[in-house]
């Protein structure tokens, strides 16, 4: 390719034919979550689906391939269990990549995020259980230590963005696998494929810049300030606001709050006095937050051309659909029920299919999608409970070539060889009864001696246990 050539490039490429003309479409591959046995068990699924979508054909033997996914926020209960993501990790290395399971520090959105550094990070994603034990590969943190190891990325025909700024750990790897739970976002509409590759491979200032937040038009700095709205030292969070800023461009004032504007770098930091006390004032907010849905759909095109054509694929798993993030510290109720895992080559198809899909499911009673009105099939389920629309960050990814909005959903059967996915240490010729023998044979029958002790009948008759 010659230097400086601007070429789109449009992933995971299939002829079909239609009406006689061969045209191309992406693929995506599905397997609903009905479970009735081991090889049906979502795990399963994940690693037939990483297969049969060709996601092997990213890398190659001894290439370091990161696993990106979101290790979930302190409290929240909603992110996706680590077997799923370490199923992944299991079919990288199978076919001689080198995995490592990684995510980025976050901005200070939260005054009591527990993402912010690399060092909270890893505690908590220990407690939700990545270690690099339950991973079978190291879990690292790729934008190091503050979230200031990155590489700036040109993206010279970004709708609103002309740079990006990838984690470092993302960048030198050879090529990377994006594990995703499909689900809402407060802030993002949707959460899947697309977000997970801008926000979640940003660094530090990568999402303050996909964020928007020093936009000179619809960037925080640009908001109107009332800091006479604040009452000052006599608030009881008066010490948690003062200390919220990292640059020290908010301050406590006896009866006022004052914010250095040309000091602020638009880090989230104060986002509790924007949402709580009014003292910015919001007349912009809708601007800003449907541009950040455009916004993601440039980072995430640029960063798929840092990589490299071919060099990453997807796998969304679309259970426990919250309406909400996994950085919250918890998670409502699913708004609808689970729908399976996707795997693609193709992040905006994947991520289509996984809209298109839960649209056509109706919304669960007494949760976000029956306050919002978008219980029936058919209804664009995040766009009524979000309030913006779904398709925003999708047709932006589009439009850069960085995917395609049409598709072909296949849906191969379900393999029925156990043996491919049971335990590693266990096998038709070690099945449990093999190890089991062994202690058989150190230390006797697990049975009593005289066998155990029952009564010859029930004491009370079955029928009477059998009503409330």
């Amino acid at each position: 390719m010659p230097a400086g050539s601007n070429v789109k490039y449009n992933f995971a490429k299939s002829p079909i034919v239609l009406w006689g003309l061969v045209v191309m479409s992406s693929k995506v591959y599905f397997m609903d979550d009905r479970y009735s046995g081991l090889t049906s068990s979502l795990p399963a699924k994940a690693q037939q689906l990483f297969d049969h979508a060709g996601l092997m054909e990213c890398f190659g033997p001894g290439d370091s391939v990161a696993v990106k996914c979101h290790m979930g926020e302190w409290f929240n209960t909603g992110y996706l269990r680590p077997i799923l993501v370490r199923a992944v990790v299991d079919k990288v290395r199978e076919h001689g990549g080198v995995p490592f399971v990684t995510d980025t520090t976050t901005a200070p959105y939260s005054q009591y995020g527990s993402r912010c550094t690399e060092q909270f990070y890893l505690e908590t994603a220990a407690a939700n259980g990545y270690t690099a034990e339950t991973m079978g590969c190291p879990v690292i943190i790729a934008d190091g230590a503050y979230g200031t190891e990155d590489v700036r990325v040109e993206i010279p025909d970004g709708i609103l963005l002309r740079e990006g700024y990838l984690a470092r750990g993302v960048a030198d790897a050879d090529a990377m696998i994006v594990v995703s739970h499909f689900k809402g976002h407060g802030s993002a509409v949707y959460g899947g494929s697309i977000k997970n590759v801008a926000i979640g491979c940003s660094s530090k200032r990568g999402k303050m810049n996909v964020h928007l937040t020093t936009h000179p038009e619809v960037g925080w700095r640009e908001w109107s300030f009332h800091g006479e709205n604040c009452i000052g030292e006599e608030c009881p969070d008066a010490t948690l606001c003062k200390n919220t800023c990292p640059v020290g461009a908010i301050e406590i004032k006896e009866d006022r709050l004052e914010w250095d504007r040309e000091a602020c770098i638009g880090c989230f930091g104060h986002q509790r006095p924007l949402f709580r006390c009014d003292v910015w004032g919001r007349e912009r907010y809708d601007d800003w937050s449907n541009w950040f849905l455009v916004s993601m759909g440039d980072a995430a095109a640029g960063y798929l051309r840092e990589m490299g054509p071919g060099k990453v694929g997807f796998v969304t798993y679309a259970v426990d659909i919250t309406p909400f993030c996994d950085c919250a510290h918890g998670a409502d109720r699913p708004v609808i029920s689970n729908m399976g895992v996707f795997a693609s080559r193709d992040m905006v198809a994947v991520d289509v299919a996984a809209l298109e899909m839960a649209d056509k499911m109706p919304g669960l009673p007494g949760t976000r999608a029956e306050a919002k009105g978008v219980m029936a099939e058919g209804e664009e389920k995040f766009t009524g409970i979000i309030g913006r629309s779904q398709w925003v960050t999708v047709n932006a990814c589009s439009r850069l070539g960085a995917g395609e909005m049409e598709y072909e959903l296949v849906v191969p059967p379900v393999s029925e060889s156990e043996e491919e996915f049971c335990h590693s240490r266990l096998g038709p010729e070690t099945p449990v009864g093999y190890y089991l023998a062994k202690g058989v044979e150190k230390f006797g029958s697990w049975l009593p001696e005289g066998g155990f002790v029952y009564n010859e009948r029930p004491t009370v008759p079955f029928e009477e246990l059998t009503k409330r």
